[in-house]
């Protein structure tokens, strides 16, 4: 109930709440926040002595009875309503919303030693008060050469002020702007947005609508952001957050003097005491302290850049009998050209070579081909892949290059597949070394590795989809992989797409740099089974855009038809039909031309989805008829299926044709039931059960409704869930059990708001409305309806807005 009156206060309806406030305070005195409700409305509609009464005598109830003074929230509204506070203006409440409180900080740098300087300024700027007249961000810019551990630095200072200075989050992610494909800021915004709660559907598309929102998702809270190896000032500008609350460090190797709000604060190499220190945490005080004039002579040599000297350590720490001695020997070596650390990069490189050069020649052409690939997380299985070995053996090799420190664990999957990830400098090195290979060579192991992932992705859409329905297929060769790793996969396949996400999507630019078209267009249109679940809307738009390029050059006709197909989807999702059709109406022609029967009958069904969203029902329906007849043609029952659904759903609700509806729907479940496909099979059931309440047979609903909850709760399916709840709820009101059905309709509206889909969110206030009003709860009721009334208007569910005015009191 007090949720409840703080939503009402928020919406300014302080007068009409005051006699159901005074009865449940005369009946619960001791709830605090509940006077507190009733002072706040009382002050609103002008009875400030009647507020500052009632906070008296419930002070006085609270000594005579407990002996105990208000709380402080008490004490303070009392304060805030004697000076007239601006802040208890109509449309706020008592009780702020709830935030997501981020912690996404990295683990603190296990031997960070010395930078007290670079500390003391860095937590100057970031906690300073700020200038008069001045409220802008404060941000700090880190800069310096690569391997000088920029990176080690700002998270130890966020881990020294976040619990005191910034406790609303700390945010962190690696723009990658020193590699060749930095981050763009809109999918930075789009991670930050959803990590702040904003739910994906209601993050727009465009850069500056993404950054205007992150601002004011921000405004207010004492948050930190790490933004790690920024690659320029047009990166950076978009992901500052406005006002003085929160604080940016952005690390880079140059200054980012394009953005006069950043402090720019220079890293060098670490002094020599200090370096002797760093590596002494790393191997030991006892081999350090045997040795001192050998570690001063190893980290003068490599004038204390900490990178150099974390490669030099771990690898003691590997080979616990080699002496820091023989270290020092082989640094002076110019064999491994160590001495070249004093030019910046280049002793980076050498140091990385003094490692590279020791190992087994095979794990040497394996790093070296691994290094092609960009990818925050390299499968252990992928070593398999590129030098043609069995997957413990692959495993093995992987392992051993980890135990060099050239490849670091980063986690291991539930199957046992770890992954591995190389510092970005030794991938460069070892990229240099991969010119060695011949470009034949170089473009069949990029060939093989992108087919793998092809053959792990359409494993994954079979399990979910019973086979490989609703996909134009092209001539790819695929890859046979081990049957453990299959069964990872396919234990969860959308759990597994999601993980592997950001491989998946380097693979798709990696077929296309290398010119695989067939391979790109293919990756591409199967992993829209993750786009689609997860609402990953620029992936989609992201990998379509480049393979469609890469088609449009070489003349691949088929790719460009079931790319823009494809696309299509993708507006039609965001209801975007002025930008679907042009897509689906250049594929239509081209899947025409090759009788591509499955991918003319894909391009039709969303043709026919575009008109049914417009209301065209009989058009849609010739649409969707031919499509079902060129799925069955195709070989496809799911496809067919699903066309035979969305036709039930315009004969059930549209036409009144509710026999011709459920012989449809009876068809597409048995189908479903055939193959297999539960994802399809439980759209099937919740038409079906709506249709039944159509048909005045509740109980038949209930049966469908509980049949299909199961399977959308197994695939953590929340959109469905949400919808088979909703559902549940209208049976339960059809037959009069109006506590049930505000329940399952409470359980809909928490899944409809936990999607951010605001029309799924107006249907089941619209159900919830009549609810209330069937238990004589009309000011409810009618704050519902006005809820959803402006989004069925949006939507253009002209349906929806005449039921909702039919249920809203006539204006006086």
């Amino acid at each position: 109930m007090e949720e409840c009156f703080d939503l009402e206060l928020l919406q300014g309806r302080e007068r009409t709440l005051l006699p159901e406030l005074v009865t449940h305070v005369s009946e619960n005195p001791l709830r605090e926040k509940l006077r507190g409700q009733l002072m706040l409305a009382l002050h609103r509609v002008g009875q400030r002595t009647d507020a500052l009464q009632v906070y008296r005598e419930g002070r006085e109830q609270m000594v005579r009875e407990l002996g105990l003074e208000p709380s402080e929230e008490l004490r303070r509204l009392e304060k805030e309503i004697l000076n007239d506070a601006p802040n208890l203006a109509p449309g706020t409440s008592i009780t702020p919303a709830k935030q997501i409180i981020p912690r996404q900080l990295p683990p603190q740098p296990p031997y960070f030693t010395g930078r007290d300087e670079q500390v003391r300024q860095l937590c100057a700027a970031l906690t300073g008060i700020a200038p008069p007249g001045n409220q802008a961000t404060r941000a700090v810019n880190l800069f310096g050469q690569g391997g000088v551990g920029k990176t080690s630095l700002a998270i130890h200072v966020a881990y020294e002020l976040m619990q005191e200075h910034f406790p609303d989050g700390q945010i962190y992610y690696d723009l990658h702007g020193s590699q060749p494909a930095p981050v763009s800021p809109a999918r930075v915004l789009d991670h930050f947005l959803r990590v702040l709660g904003v739910p994906p559907p209601s993050i727009p598309d465009e850069m500056d609508e993404r950054a205007a929102m992150f601002r004011s998702c921000v405004a207010g809270r004492r948050m930190l952001l790490v933004l790690d190896d920024a690659a320029g000032e047009d990166q950076i500008q978009p992901l500052l957050p406005g006002g003085w609350d929160c604080a940016v460090i952005v690390t880079s190797r140059t200054p980012q003097t394009g953005v006069p709000s950043l402090q720019k604060v220079r890293l060098d190499v670490l002094a020599v005491q200090d370096a002797v220190e760093l590596l002494q945490r790393i191997v030991g005080d006892n081999r350090v302290g045997a040795e001192p004039a050998a570690a001063t002579s190893l980290v003068r040599t490599v004038e204390g850049l900490p990178l150099a000297l974390s490669i030099i350590g771990a690898r003691l720490v590997t080979a616990p009998n080699r002496t820091i001695s023989s270290m020092a020997q082989r640094v002076h070596d110019d064999r491994r050209s160590l001495d070249e650390l004093v030019h910046g990069s280049q002793s980076v490189r050498s140091s990385i070579a003094s490692v590279y050069h020791g190992l087994p020649q095979r794990l040497r052409n394996l790093l070296s081909l691994l290094s092609l690939f960009d990818m925050e997380a390299i499968p252990g299985w992928m070593a398999g892949v590129v030098i043609g070995v069995g997957p413990r053996e692959a495993l093995d090799l992987m392992d051993e290059a980890a135990a060099c420190q050239l490849l670091l664990p980063v986690g291991v999957e539930p199957s046992n597949d770890p992954h591995y990830r190389f510092h970005n400098l030794t991938r460069l090195f070892l990229r240099e070394t991969a010119n060695r290979f011949a470009p034949e060579r170089r473009r069949e192991v990029v060939r093989r590795v992108v087919g793998a992932w092809l053959s792990l992705v359409e494993q994954a859409h079979g399990r979910l989809y019973g086979g490989n329905f609703t996909l134009v297929r092209g001539e790819s060769p695929r890859w046979e992989p081990p049957a453990a790793l299959v069964r990872h996969v396919l234990a969860d396949p959308l759990h597994w797409l999601d993980v592997e996400r950001s491989a998946l999507l380097a693979a798709v630019g990696h077929a296309a740099a290398h010119g695989f078209d067939e391979l790109c267009w293919e990756l591409a249109i199967n992993l829209v089974t993750l786009f689609e679940a997860r609402f990953y809307r620029d992936d989609w738009r992201e990998s379509h855009e480049t393979a469609l390029e890469l088609v449009m050059r070489t003349g691949n006709v088929r790719g460009e038809a079931a790319l823009r197909c494809s696309l299509g989807s993708l507006y039609i999702s965001q209801r975007r039909i002025d930008r679907a059709k042009p897509q689906l109406e250049k594929a239509l022609p081209i899947f025409e031309g090759l009788r591509d029967n499955g991918g003319t009958a894909l391009t039709l069904r969303n043709l026919a989805l575009c008109l049914h969203i417009q209301g065209a029902f009989n058009e849609a329906l010739n649409a969707y008829g031919q499509a079902a007849e060129l799925f069955l043609a195709a070989g496809d029952p799911i496809g067919q299926a699903h066309t035979w659904c969305n036709m039930a759903q315009i004969h059930a609700s549209s036409s009144g044709n509710g026999a011709t509806a459920q012989r449809l729907l009876t068809d597409a479940l048995r189908i479903c039931d055939e193959v297999g496909n539960q994802r399809v099979r439980s759209q099937v059931l919740f038409r079906l059960g709506e249709l039944n309440l159509r048909l005045g047979l509740p109980e038949q609903a209930m049966s469908r409704f509980f049949t299909a909850l199961p399977i959308v709760r197994e695939q953590a399916d929340r959109v469905g869930e949400g919808y088979v709840q909703r559902g549940l709820g209208n049976a339960q009101l059809a037959q009069g059990n109006l506590a049930e059905a505000e329940r399952c309709f409470q359980s809909a509206l928490a899944l409809a708001k936990a999607t951010g889909n605001s029309h799924d969110m107006a249907l089941v206030r619209l159900s919830l409305a009549e609810v209330y009003l069937q238990q004589n709860r009309q000011q409810r009721a009618v704050a519902l309806l006005g809820q959803a009334l402006p989004v069925f208007r949006q939507y253009g569910d002209e349906e929806s807005v005449n039921r909702t005015l039919s249920l809203l009191p006539p204006r006086s």
